[in-house]
């Protein structure tokens, strides 16, 4: 359910001299600056141990001990900004009129049917729309390139790549750096459940990226390295993006796929901080001699405090591809933005504390390879609906992804046949308003439905629960899913929630633990499950409409004008992913 990989991300030790709180903020001091400092920390001696070589962009791709503190620095701002929207940089303006009756200066460097900022994983959807024959080019900051770290997945995401066109079943092979099984969910000595082939393969970011960047390039498309945009102007016929070296770039629509830290995305929302959060630390070391299996989720002790925050921990680990003795260990928590919520740093040095019990190892036993990190903002409101013509979300930046898992990739690869066919049509038909493009980020039930799971997961700082609660409300679930079948547990594992397998799954556990439904009520909140309640109604209407109204309508569609079909091609997508449908076994 809740773990896929991390990426997607454009990426304190406490010294006495520039003394911090316990959640990496400075404290001001105006009196007296001590001359000793306190020793680093060990995630600090660690970190600058470790060679560092080429970063990639996305998430996870940095593994510097400054780019740590530089995302502790932006994860503290989110911390401490007030509620509401705050003042942010304006990117995208509307302008009435043609583009040709304003100059565009010498700098043009093309016109495109669709322009994709931000290319880790932008390029996947780049490739997906160039190989229909549209002309695309990409945008982004750095260089287009995966990270050494791997991200795991199930063979049926990948699989997915070739359905679309962007890789070739040989390719998808070749990319696959390891595969493991059983896979374990497990919660605090409550017992064990083993699935097999569930996020089991270790995939290269490093030769898959690559690998999708030279088939683009083979199909004719454009890229732009080491340029970032400036701003973008709407225009009634193509919008105009102004780029950081002067370089103007025109295109009938702009693909936002910049990750959760997108400028744009940042205006649209008006600054205003997630509802809630995702910190993950990690680490893959050699010297694992027990090294076959994974975990998809465990959890190894109930809440516990880091620094001055209650904190529910889990790990997901499994074996690397880059040796029999090298493996992966992730730490995670949920929180919502707060005073109080724990730096990354801070969860690094409690990683380095629970691991070696967490995979019976000890410390001094591992060489650290590389340490990972990252955060991963979720809001309610999502996905999100286009606020602009011409321009349009994509992946993380479109609030896709589940609010359990970190990271898309996942999301990002069952959803690519879906929009990469409605941009096409949307570029064909010319339907490029806001509101015709919002059609392609639908509401989705069974994504805010994941909502309750993300807060019945995430500890309270006032726990009026018992610190056990999380795993045995986990536990139960489980426990249930596993007695339901695979229809049941093996999409709710791969983030894809269906009507009937929840439905059976939650009367199963009021049956075998009713008295575990008091702590939801206290845990979660009346307001959460009334809204709640809402998203589970509509699941179920999605799933009717999906199973019984579609066949009714899907075969009238093409006798429609050009933009009434295109909706309804759309609105029938939504009630089928929407309902989870999209998912086979």
């Amino acid at each position: 359910m809740v773990v896929l990989q991390i990426q997607q991300l454009n990426g304190f030790v406490s010294h006495a001299s520039r003394t911090r709180t316990s959640r990496g903020r400075r404290r001001a001091s105006t009196t007296v600056c001590l001359q000793t400092q306190l020793p680093p920390s060990r995630t600090q001696r660690i970190m600058e141990k470790i060679a560092v070589g080429g970063e990639a962009g996305g998430a996870g791709g940095a593994y510097s001990y400054n780019a740590l503190k530089r995302l502790d620095n932006i994860w503290s701002n989110i911390c401490t900004q007030p509620q509401g929207p705050q003042e942010t940089q304006q990117i995208v303006s509307r302008v009435s009129g043609l583009s040709q009756d304003y100059s565009m200066g010498n700098n043009l460097v093309g016109t495109f049917d669709i322009a994709v900022c931000g290319g880790t994983l932008g390029i996947f959807l780049a490739t997906a729309l160039c190989a229909k024959g549209l002309r695309v080019a990409v945008v982004e900051r750095n260089a287009i390139k995966g990270r050494d770290q791997e991200w795991n997945i199930s063979r049926k995401e990948m699989k997915e790549l070739t359905e679309v066109g962007v890789l070739t079943e040989e390719e998808i092979e070749d990319v696959i750096a390891a595969k493991f099984n059983p896979n374990r969910c497990g919660f605090e000595d409550l017992g064990d459940i083993w699935v097999e082939d569930i996020l089991n393969l270790g995939v290269s970011p490093a030769r898959l990226v690559e690998t999708v960047k030279q088939r683009f390039i083979s199909l004719g498309g454009v890229i732009l390295e080491d340029c970032s945009l400036s701003s973008i102007t709407i225009y009634n016929d193509l919008a105009v993006m102004q780029l950081s070296k002067g370089d103007i770039l025109a295109s009938r629509l702009v693909i936002d796929a910049m990750g959760n830290f997108s400028p744009i995305l940042k205006q649209i929302k008006g600054g205003r901080k997630p509802d809630g959060m995702c910190l993950v630390v990690g680490s893959c070391a050699h010297g694992f001699k027990e090294n076959s299996s994974s975990d998809v989720i465990y959890s190894s002790s109930s809440v516990t405090k880091v620094a001055d925050a209650n904190v529910q921990l889990f790990w997901e680990a499994f074996p690397a591809g880059s040796g029999p003795l090298d493996r992966t260990t992730y730490m995670f928590t949920y929180t919502e933005p707060q005073s109080t919520s724990p730096s990354l740093e801070d969860l690094l040095e409690e990683y380095w504390k629970l691991m070696p019990k967490y995979q019976g190892v000890s410390l001094d036993e591992l060489e650290i390879l590389r340490v990972v990190y990252g955060i991963f903002p979720t809001y309610k409101n999502s996905p999100l609906q286009a606020a602009f013509d011409r321009v349009l979300q994509f992946g993380d930046a479109s609030g896709i992804q589940s609010p359990v898992s970190f990271g898309g990739f996942g999301s990002l690869t069952r959803h690519l046949g879906r929009l990469s066919n409605g941009i096409y049509e949307a570029i064909d038909g010319d339907l490029l308003d806001s509101d015709s493009l919002s059609k392609l980020n639908p509401y989705m039930p069974n994504l805010s439905a994941s909502w309750l799971f993300q807060r019945a997961m995430s500890a309270k700082q006032k726990l009026d629960v018992s610190p056990s609660f999380t795993n045995e409300l986990l536990h139960v679930n489980f426990s249930c899913m596993q007695r339901l079948g695979d229809p049941v547990l093996r999409p709710f594992l791969q983030d894809v929630i269906q009507f009937g397998p929840l439905a059976k799954t939650l009367g199963l556990v009021m049956l075998n633990k009713p008295q575990i439904i008091p702590s939801i009520f206290r845990q979660v909140g009346i307001p959460v499950l009334l809204d709640w309640s809402v998203h589970f109604f509509m699941l179920g209407l999605y799933t009717f409409l999906s199973a019984y109204i579609d066949p009714v309508i899907r075969p009238s569609l093409e006798e429609l004008p050009v933009k009434t079909k295109f909706q309804w091609k759309r609105r029938l997508e939504a009630w089928k992913y929407g309902a989870g449908l999209d998912y086979e076994l």
